[in-house]
């Protein structure tokens, strides 16, 4: 997978406040390490749902994505995240991750009133199809599981992004 990286290499999670959002940034490639993920992208939707597979198999950890709309291009899909994030458990209860982070980069000027607002407003939108439980929440992703057969995807030849400053 692309990793965004800080210049020198560090995780950019090594720095604290605005500075995660201002140092300059590289691209790595990394292998995916942890358990297994389903991502859902909804068109028209300022978010995604990443489906957490536990220990046991079952995907009942949820963690709703804040960001841009996806676009369709020829190799996949490109979107840009916003920084914060629900996580939603398996008893539906629902908490924001990266509040803290969400005003650093609004204070680092990487996010205007205006966007501030709408990624709020994503949060909340996701927060009630969560608690009306419907899709992709109600859709039975729970128990997805992909063919053995499939192979695993690499990356596209020369992919790559463009930084957003």
């Amino acid at each position: 997978m692309l990793y965004q990286v800080l210049a020198d290499g560090r995780d950019i999670r090594s720095i604290e406040g605005a500075g995660r959002f201002t140092e300059p940034r590289a691209q790595a490639v990394r292998q995916w390490s942890g358990s297994g993920i389903l991502a859902v992208f909804q068109p028209h939707t300022m978010y995604s749902v990443w489906f957490f597979e536990t220990g046991t198999g079952a995907r009942d950890l949820y963690y709703v994505n804040i960001e841009r709309t996806y676009t369709r291009t020829g190799t996949g899909i490109e979107s840009s995240d916003l920084v914060l994030d629900v996580v939603v458990g398996p008893d539906r209860g629902v908490s924001y991750k990266d509040e803290d982070e969400l005003e650093f980069a609004h204070q680092a000027g990487l996010m205007s009133d205006a966007t501030l607002t709408q990624v709020r407003q994503a949060a909340a939108d996701a927060v009630s199809v969560v608690e009306r439980w419907e899709y992709p929440f109600n859709a039975g992703f729970e128990s997805f599981q992909p063919d053995p057969q499939w192979p695993i995807p690499g990356l596209p030849v020369g992919a790559s992004w463009t930084f957003e400053s």
